[in-house]
């Protein structure tokens, strides 16, 4: 073997390894699919590129260099498609890769003619160099065009990314030119030039960069790769090569010799059988499943597909009833209950059930300690009450055997994430009176897995929405501090005419007009009064959204008139500019108040001691569809925003207020603020620059579909009259 014969070997083997490793890890996924096509096209040209280097004669040498060259011309369009697919650029280049594919199946046709390889001839140390043909030329042609733009987009994606994707891109244009750059060697002897193809052998580090970059090229470990792919490589052809040893002596026999040409084809044939085969065989496994073994298939099915929608759910009690339920149904069980852990008790208790008597089994309270929890937190698998019975250590499983007797359990699910008991799942006994196989038990151990993550995400929702709500009501209480001041301000004048008339009523008392009159004044002031106590009483009572039509305008008003005290002691000029042609809008009153002042303390917060201004616009906007919106803008004269933290100001618990316990802000402020927007089916977005302002702009919907809002509900179950 010559080091030209070794280099193609060499190249083969590894192009082959690495395309159908990296393939194996995600079919599905273009890129992974357009890579192991990429590396099919150099195995093919590689591994007849080492047996024509072997060629003993003049037309096995013409065979090989037919077939090496039907891996070379698609060798072009392949790579050009592969490169599309990491850079996300296939739709934009269809029409290229159509015309690419056109023309690689003109050139395969005219390969295995004259036109592309006219003859053999000797060149250096080769006996058997390929005379190009009048196609060639234009093969050549077109391959220096394609692999040159190619490589052009890379370098064009190479200079506008940033970061680890940038890195990416370098490792690709680094594989290109080294893989291209050593295969161009081939194509000087085709015209006399006298160049060595030493370059070839670089096809190797290229395919291996290249694999690395595919996959993920920060974390492949090429050892595991080689290791992986080799094995495949091995199980493949020595499925392909058992037949293909019968071949020499059933050659023999018929036709009184060995045809090694054909003998190459039909091994071939065979690999691309074997591949065939393995794929075949996954989809054979799914008809016999579903033609002869529907039940069950139907039940894998819908449980697998359940399992992986189940993170969907993040309202705990619907999430812990949809699990019992489809167990009920899919696994055609008579009963089943779900106990979660109640984690300030350190207790295990009853969550969701069906078919069992729910005020027996919720009165069961399992402690962290005890002995089903302890067992399954340990073993971390599915116990099935029938083969604890049948194990032989009796005593030692008794109390788990109890407590699965007493929860009427025949297999217990854990519900583990990340080394913690959750909960466990109980199932009840067939109604075919079956037990439950080895595969029922594998998908109901997945259906655990997935179902545990589940659990723990929505049981961190309510966490999360709870502490939402204690802090949105302090938000709202802190905003109330600023109302008192205008509220003291208000009801100052009513409280002068009430005190007046309480004063002079003694003494006219006998004076009917001044009584009617007067009388009539206190009233209408006391009726004020009233509704300024109710307005507040509403604003720090949360509730649950409900849209009335109102007057933006006057809203915004009554929003400065508030703020007006707390503007006036910072020297913070207030001006407003509202449009007379403002729609009535359906909103919930209280939230709107709720968004305009967070926005408004927020502003003066921002504004420094020297003074400032602050001016709200209101605005009438139409949409291209024709729907009319209304657009509130508050803009400030304030330090502004940095543009690092102005992509986070919505972010929950995110805050740059820590200048002093008076302003330190909770973070929740705008995320409530960005909440009400969208339950309003509006946005709201905003523009600062350092130094010199931040404008928030509201944008609302002046007839919102009211079945699109996300309802909050009142929340009495442990904060009393808090909602959520």
């Amino acid at each position: 073997m010559n080091f030209y014969a070794f280099s193609g070997l060499l190249n083969g083997i590894t192009a082959a390894t690495l395309g159908i490793f990296v393939y194996s890890r995600a079919p599905r996924d273009p890129r992974h699919r357009a890579y192991g096509l990429y590396c099919l096209s150099l195995s093919v040209w590689s591994g007849f590129y080492f047996a024509w280097q072997l060629s003993a004669s003049r037309d096995l040498a013409m065979i090989f260099v037919r077939l090496l060259m039907a891996g070379a011309i698609m060798i072009p369009i392949l790579y050009l498609h592969h490169t599309l697919t990491i850079l996300n650029l296939v739709d934009k280049h269809r029409p290229l890769l159509r015309a690419g594919y056109l023309l690689s199946g003109i050139f395969l046709v005219s390969n295995f003619t004259s036109l592309f390889v006219a003859d053999l001839r000797p060149e250096m140390s080769f006996l058997y160099w390929p005379k190009p043909g009048p196609m060639f030329h234009l093969f050549l042609t077109w391959f220096v065009g394609y692999v040159g733009y190619t490589t052009y987009l890379i370098i064009v994606a190479w200079r506008e990314a940033r970061g680890l994707r940038r890195t990416q891109y370098l490792y690709l244009l680094i594989a290109s030119l080294i893989g291209y750059g050593g295969g161009a060697t081939n194509f000087p002897l085709w015209y006399g030039i006298q160049i060595p193809p030493d370059g070839t052998i670089l096809g190797t580090v290229y395919t291996s960069i290249l694999a690395y970059t595919t996959v993920r090229y920060r974390l492949l470990d090429f050892g595991i790769m080689m290791q992986k792919g080799l094995l495949y490589l091995l199980l493949l052809f020595t499925l392909a090569a058992m037949p293909s040893i019968l071949l020499g002596p059933a050659q023999r026999l018929y036709f009184g010799e060995i045809s090694y040409p054909f003998s190459i084809l039909l091994f071939s044939l065979f690999v691309l059988i074997a591949i065939g085969g393995y794929r075949l065989r996954e989809k054979a496994e799914v008809a016999i499943a579903r033609t002869l073994f529907r039940q069950r298939y139907d039940r894998y099915e819908t449980l697998s597909a359940f399992s992986k929608s189940l993170v969907t759910i993040l309202d705990l009690r619907s999430l812990t009833d949809e699990i019992v339920r489809t167990l009920v149904h899919v696994m055609d069980i008579k009963m089943a209950s779900l106990f979660l852990l109640n984690k300030e008790k350190s207790i295990y208790v009853l969550s969701s059930c069906y078919g069992l008597n729910r005020d027996k089994l919720g009165s069961v309270q399992l402690a962290t300690d005890d002995a089903l929890p302890h067992q399954l937190a340990c073993f971390q698998g599915i116990l099935v009450r029938e083969e604890l019975e049948h194990a032989s250590n009796q005593d030692a499983k008794r109390p788990v055997l109890d407590s699965l007797q007493m929860i009427e359990s025949e297999a217990c699910i854990p519900l583990v994430n990340k080394d913690r008991l959750i909960g466990f799942c109980n199932l009840g006994p067939r109604s075919d009176h079956q037990m439950y196989s080895e595969e029922d038990l594998n998908l109901l151990t997945t259906l655990g897995q997935n179902a545990a993550i589940a659990l723990d995400n929505a049981i961190l929702y309510e966490d999360w929405k709870r502490s939402q709500t204690l802090v949105r009501r302090t938000d709202r209480l802190r905003s109330l501090e600023t109302i008192a001041g205008g509220f003291a301000h208000e009801i100052r004048n009513p409280m002068t005419s009430i005190k007046t008339f309480i004063q002079l009523a003694p003494e006219r008392k006998d004076d009917p007009e001044f009584i009617s009159e007067f009388s009539k004044v206190v009233n209408d002031d006391v009726d004020r009064i009233e509704r300024l106590i109710q307005e507040i009483l509403d604003y720090a009572r949360y509730m649950e959204p409900k849209l009335t039509e109102e007057d933006l305008n006057e809203i915004v008003s009554s929003c400065l008139y508030f703020v007006a005290v707390k503007a006036d002691s910072l020297a913070i000029t207030l001006e407003k500019d509202l449009a007379s042609d403002l729609p009535r809008t359906m909103l919930d009153r209280q939230q709107i108040k709720q968004v305009l002042l967070n926005l408004l303390l927020n502003a003066m917060d921002a504004t420094p001691e020297t003074g400032g201004r602050l001016t709200v616009r209101t605005h009438r906007l139409l949409k291209p569809s024709g729907d009319e919106w209304v657009q509130i803008e508050v803009a400030d004269t304030g330090s502004g925003i940095s543009e690092a933290n102005l992509e986070h100001i919505f972010d929950p618990f995110y805050t740059t207020k820590h200048d002093s316990g008076e302003h330190e802000g909770t973070g929740l402020g705008l995320t409530i603020v960005h909440q009400i927007v969208q339950e309003h089916r509006g946005s709201i977005h905003v523009e600062s620059v350092v130094g010199s302002g931040t404008t928030f702009f509201v944008n609302l919907p002046v007839s919102p579909v009211q079945s699109h809002l996300s309802p909050v509900r009142e929340e009495h179950e442990e904060t009393g009259s808090v909602g959520r």
